[in-house]
């Protein structure tokens, strides 16, 4: 089983269990990674083998302890890249994560490191994604979806929970952009839809758009 096989599959439970010990099945799998159901039981009964993960046929997949390890090393080299391409070389929020999909498998602990001091040692990525620190720990936050904002209150939209090249260019059209701060003027209802000011402007968003905007109160 190839490295880079392996990091993908780990990274993917991780980001599937939400970062926690949650039971991963085979067809969230392999509807994320694109592949056949036979393909990742195969898969995962390899990194079983390889003490990553523990799978068990009837109920699913989960990281162990050193799978977990593993896991938050390759989204940290992911973020630190993505911001990296944002901060020092221009690119679009929607551009970095493909980019970043290909260099977060250089394994090498002191390139990233020298990457994360030269830009600060930030504790987000430019979608608002907390980066996990060398020792794995990430930054708590109250941050909160956009879909469950109060009526008449203020917020500074702090990340995003769809990196989708559409999402982000139709969230730049409307300047709804990491730091952007927006006042709530209207909650519909029927829909859930809401209308909000951002920068002089009001700006209607459906329930799904909400849904994936995260947000600070101010």
């Amino acid at each position: 089983m190839q490295s880079e096989t392996i990091e993908n599959y780990l990274k993917t439970i991780y980001h599937l269990s939400a970062g926690n010990s949650t039971i991963v099945n085979n067809k969230q799998l392999a509807d994320k990674l694109k592949v056949i159901p036979a393909t990742v039981t195969e898969a995962v009964k390899k990194l079983h083998e390889l003490k990553l993960v523990i799978y068990e046929k009837s109920y699913g997949t989960r990281l162990t302890s050193s799978g977990s390890k593993m896991a938050l090393n390759i989204v940290r080299r992911h973020r630190i890249w993505e911001t990296y391409l944002a901060n020092e070389l221009g690119f679009g929020w929607d551009e970095v994560h493909e980019i970043a999909e290909e260099l977060e498998h250089i394994k090498n602990d002191k390139l990233i490191k020298k990457l994360s001091e030269k830009l600060g040692n930030p504790s987000f990525d430019p979608h608002g994604d907390p980066i996990p620190d060398e020792k794995g720990k990430i930054q708590k936050s109250n941050f909160i979806k956009l879909s469950e904002a109060k009526l008449k209150n203020s917020y500074k939209i702090m990340g995003v929970t769809d990196h989708s090249t559409a999402f982000l260019k139709y969230l730049e059209k409307h300047q709804l952009i990491i730091g952007a701060s927006i006042n709530i003027k209207t909650i519909e209802e029927f829909d859930n839809s809401i209308t909000l000011i951002c920068q002089k402007k009001e700006v209607s968003i459906s329930p799904k758009a909400a849904e994936s905007i995260i947000a600070e109160t101010l």
